[in-house]
């Protein structure tokens, strides 16, 4: 089969990066072929059942800083304001002696508003609020920019111990999904920069009230299909032709396909694979064997309707849980997603011992009932490491052939693999074809 077409576009991988490329490439006129493994779309964002709910995969959470995003979904007719909990940054991090640090920020201009919620920080002394506050200016003058990348622990070697337990730490994880051992303090400071010294909105939490399908997947599928589009769900593709007149990739079943361009848009492992018989793209072949990766675990507990937090998010400090999520201010009552970001001997634990300890630690610190029910998902592969010096083999967009593409949260940016980095990358990507010569 031959689907070579002018301004044609073969993009394979459906999660959030190559659906966004597909939207904004039929936008501006050009004809998309899709083509994804899987019998949905979504890539590693996905929804499963739970009791009467459908849950994501894992609790995602966006920032009123994830501009891409916002935008690809107003172009996909997203009603963000029904969609999308959009709530001021207020961070609650309670530990295991019930202790509680809360960081509230207010609406003075940034950087300002969080410069003033450190110094006004109860609980943690002067001097240790007049730190962080210095911290957090020296490194505005720097531009948040290192000479040489360093680890988000070395970064933070002089910052008062409470506030790399309560407050650094907490933050790197969830935003980095990597230990503050191993994370990259640029990407970290990249993170700060753009959430809290641009606007007071910046910060602000976006937390999904419908699960990811019908906030992105389902409105850009729709979206492909009324422009023209074709997405072809459950074909694998298992590589791709490079150098040729017209780049084209093959089925498992032998059939070829062929464009003006191909999009790789999966995973740093798949697309390896993809181009595992290029040797033209060797180098690339070599970045992608040294990405290493990290799981995140969610725990879904569902407790009596009744049962609520006091603001949507809490951190909690010294336990196996990192971060619980109370879903009933997106209109699931009762329902609770806890967290764990990144590798550690929770891993090893069986689901349902798993469960039980981090049920346990709630109904110690919020004096709650036994949950009704459990469900834990394991995403042993979420994201990328983002270790110290990956920026050194985050590969770009474009290839040496020059219509064979890359797309996915893993490629050059100054990100880690977050939802915004995937939707950034694809359109990036897809202004790349657009305004090729």
């Amino acid at each position: 089969m031959n689907t070579n077409h002018s301004r044609s576009v073969i993009i394979v991988g459906g999660g959030w990066s190559g659906l966004s490329a597909a939207v904004d490439l039929i936008k501006n006129g050009y004809q998309v072929t899709l083509f994804e493994s899987a019998k949905q779309l979504g890539g590693r964002a996905r929804c499963v059942a739970f009791g009467q709910h459908r849950v994501d995969n894992g609790q995602h959470l966006l920032l009123g800083a994830y501009k891409k995003t916002l935008s690809v979904l107003k172009t996909c007719h997203v009603d963000l304001k029904t969609s999308l909990l959009r709530r001021q940054l207020n961070l609650l991090v309670i530990d295991k002696n019930k202790q509680k640090f809360k960081l509230e920020l207010g609406q003075l201009p940034a950087p300002i508003n969080i410069l003033v919620a450190f110094l006004s920080l109860k609980n943690i002394s002067l001097r240790a609020r007049i730190k962080t506050a210095w911290f957090l200016i020296k490194l505005r003058l720097k531009g948040f920019t290192l000479k040489r990348d360093i680890s988000v622990k070395t970064l933070l070697r002089n910052q008062p111990e409470i506030m790399i337990q309560q407050f650094w730490e907490p933050l790197c994880l969830a935003a980095l999904n990597t230990s503050v051992n191993d994370s990259s303090a640029q990407i970290f400071l990249n993170v700060l920069k753009d959430s809290f010294t641009t606007t007071p909105e910046a910060s602000d939490l976006l937390i999904p009230k419908v699960d990811l399908a019908n906030l992105f997947v389902h409105p850009a599928m729709q979206y492909v299909d009324q422009h023209g589009g074709n997405i072809v769900l459950g074909k694998k593709i298992n590589q791709v032709l490079t150098h040729q007149s017209s780049p084209s990739v093959i089925d498992t079943d032998g059939n070829i396909y062929s464009a003006d361009h191909v999009i790789l848009a999966g995973s740093p492992s798949t697309t390896l694979a993809l181009l595992r018989n290029s040797s033209m793209l060797e180098g690339i072949q070599q970045s992608l064997n040294k990405f290493e990766y990290e799981p995140i675990c969610t725990i879904y507990l569902q407790y009596p309707k009744h049962i609520s937090l006091p603001q949507p998010m809490v951190g909690l400090s010294n336990c196996t849980g990192q971060w619980v999520f109370d879903r009933s201010f997106c209109d699931q009552a009762g329902l609770m997603a806890v967290v764990i970001s990144a590798s550690g001997s929770h891993m090893k634990l069986d689901k349902m011992t798993l469960s039980q300890i981090v049920a346990d630690e709630l109904s110690a610190l919020f004096d709650w009932p036994d949950a009704e029910q459990a469900l834990v998902i394991r995403e042993k592969r979420a994201t990328f490491k983002s270790s110290v010096n990956i920026h050194q083999y985050r590969p770009d967009n474009a290839t040496s052939d020059g219509n064979v593409w890359l797309c996915g949260d893993y490629t050059a940016s100054p990100y880690p693999g977050t939802l915004e980095a995937a939707v950034q990358s694809g359109l990036q990507c897809s202004q790349h074809i657009i305004n090729k010569p």
